[in-house]
């Protein structure tokens, strides 16, 4: 899966927003260094949580149940010559479902996410060969918590991944591509983690 953020306006400062029916978003973008270096910042939240809570019992089985998601991204570049870019990007999110009962001194909590951070260098050599190297980080974690009166229970499982990747792309024509490079990935693993 290859997902690329625009960049930010190097020109001007802009921001935008919405509310929607279940979530609402934030953008923020502008230049940090006019035509140089520019910064995008986005986010948002789903509300399903907030907006069933008075239409659901409180003495039903779904009642003191929720559900919700939030995430973040953000972007900044810098142009360090007319050859070289550097690329700095980040992600959050998490979605979280929740039940909590007060008549059986129950509550349940499951989150599961991840977060990545990476580090792009991009480097012209001529108008059909571009290098790209590229180191990230990846973080990807699930929990289940549950707690009755004086008992708890926790459970963890999760996927960090550290990469480096480095690939030539040489265009020969408008309809070729040819794509050379190496590319690394450590895989930590936890199955569980009780």
């Amino acid at each position: 899966l290859d997902i690329s953020l625009k960049e930010g306006n190097s020109k001007k400062y802009q921001v935008e927003g919405g509310i929607g029916l279940i979530s609402s978003r934030f953008t923020v973008q502008g230049p940090l260094i006019k035509d140089k270096s520019s910064f995008i910042i986005s986010g948002r939240r789903t509300y399903i949580d907030v907006l069933t809570k008075p239409f659901i019992n409180p003495e039903s089985n779904f009642g003191g149940s929720g559900y919700f998601f939030y995430d973040l991204n953000t972007k900044v570049n810098y142009k360090i010559s007319d050859k070289d870019k550097l690329f700095l990007s980040g992600y959050f999110g998490r979605d979280v479902f929740g039940f909590s009962s007060e008549n059986s001194g129950f509550a349940a909590e499951i989150p599961w996410g991840n977060a990545t951070a990476s580090a792009r260098w991009n480097h012209l050599f001529s108008e059909k060969l571009f290098l790209n190297t590229i180191v990230t980080f990846s973080d990807y974690k699930f929990e289940f918590k549950s707690e009755q009166e004086e008992f708890e229970f926790k459970l963890f499982s999760g996927i960090k991944d550290w990469s480096a990747k480095s690939q030539l792309a040489f265009y020969p024509n408008l309809r070729h591509r040819i794509l050379a490079g190496i590319d690394y990935t450590y895989h930590q693993f936890t199955p569980s983690s009780v």
